[in-house]
C-alpha cells in the first residue's frame, strides 16, 4: 500500500491508459461477430457513513433484459484509498431456444479505490474490483441446483470534471467519463478471458449529498467464441451519501459515481 502510495498520480494515470490501451487494441483486432442492441439502466447507489473510518455500502441495478443487482458491503477509509468487502445477488436473465431462464448468481465481492484531484474541478479516480462469481447451472435449457464459479477482476479508470455556475452554490454540474474492462480468470476459464468492457460518458448533477446522473454507455460483452453484444445504454442514476452520525470525514465525499 505505501509503495503504491509513493507512485505519483500522474505516473498512474499513464500506467493505466497504456494497459486498457493495448488489451483494447488486442481485443478489436480479431475477427469476430457483434451483434448490436438497446438497454436503459437504472441505478441507485448510496454510502451510509458510520463513522471516522467506516461506511455502509449499498446499490441497486437494473437493466431490463439483462441483469438485476442488489450488492452491499463495508468501506474502510484511509488517507488516499477506500477498500470495500461485501457481496451481491444478481438475477440474470437468459434467452434460450425454448423459454427465458432467470438464472441466480451469488457473488463476494471486495474493491480499492484511489482518488485524486488536480485542481478543485478536475478528478481522477482508479478501481480494482475482484467478483467470486457463483452462477447457477443451465443444463439442457434448464435451471440446476448447483453452481458454476468463475472469477473475475475489473480496472476501471476515470476523469470528473466540476463545472461552476455563477450564482449556484450547492448545486454543482459535472461531466464524467470513465472506461472499465472486465477480465475472467482462473482454471475455469478456457476461451474467454476476456469479458467485456465498458465505456461511459455522462452528466450529473450534484445536489448536497445527492447526485443525480444521465448519460450514455458503450457495453461490450463477450456472449461466445468470436461472438459479442455491443449494447448502447442510457443511463439513469441515482448516488447518495447519508450519515448516521454528526461526524462526516472529508475522505467519505469520494465520488460513488462510477460503482455498477
Amino acid at each position: 500500500m505505501k509503495l503504491f502510495n509513493s507512485i505519483p498520480n500522474r505516473v498512474r494515470v499513464h500506467f493505466y491508459t497504456i494497459c486498457l490501451l493495448l488489451i483494447s487494441l488486442k481485443l478489436f483486432s480479431q475477427e469476430k461477430t457483434v451483434v448490436d442492441k438497446n438497454q436503459v439502466w437504472f441505478g441507485y447507489m448510496s454510502s451510509v457513513v458510520i463513522s471516522q473510518r467506516f461506511s455502509l455500502w449499498n446499490d441497486f441495478h437494473f437493466v431490463p433484459e439483462s441483469f438485476f443487482v442488489a450488492r452491499t458491503g463495508l468501506t474502510h477509509q484511509t488517507k488516499n484509498f477506500s477498500i470495500t468487502t461485501g457481496y451481491g445477488f444478481l438475477l440474470l436473465p437468459l434467452s434460450t431456444t425454448q423459454t427465458q431462464l432467470t438464472r441466480r448468481e451469488h457473488r463476494p465481492w471486495a474493491q480499492l479505490l484511489s482518488s485524486s484531484s488536480f485542481s478543485k474541478s478536475l478528478s481522477f479516480v482508479n478501481r480494482v474490483r475482484y467478483d467470486a462469481r457463483f452462477k447457477q447451472v443451465v443444463t439442457a435449457e434448464e435451471l440446476q441446483s448447483g453452481y458454476g464459479f468463475t472469477n473475475r477482476i475489473r480496472f476501471l479508470t476515470g476523469l470528473r470534471m466540476n463545472i461552476p455556475m455563477a450564482g449556484i452554490e450547492k448545486n454543482i454540474p459535472f461531466v464524467a467519463l470513465s472506461n472499465e474492462v472486465l477480465l475472467n480468470f482462473g482454471k475455469e476459464v478456457v476461451n474467454n478471458t476476456f469479458d467485456q468492457n465498458r465505456i461511459q460518458l455522462s452528466l450529473g448533477l450534484q445536489k448536497k449529498s445527492v447526485q443525480y446522473q444521465i448519460g450514455y454507455m458503450n457495453r461490450f460483452v463477450q456472449t461466445g467464441n468470436a461472438q459479442y453484444t455491443l449494447n448502447h445504454t442510457v443511463l439513469f442514476w441515482v448516488i447518495h451519501k447519508l450519515s448516521l452520525s454528526k461526524i462526516v470525514s472529508a475522505h467519505h465525499s469520494k465520488d460513488l459515481s462510477y460503482d455498477d
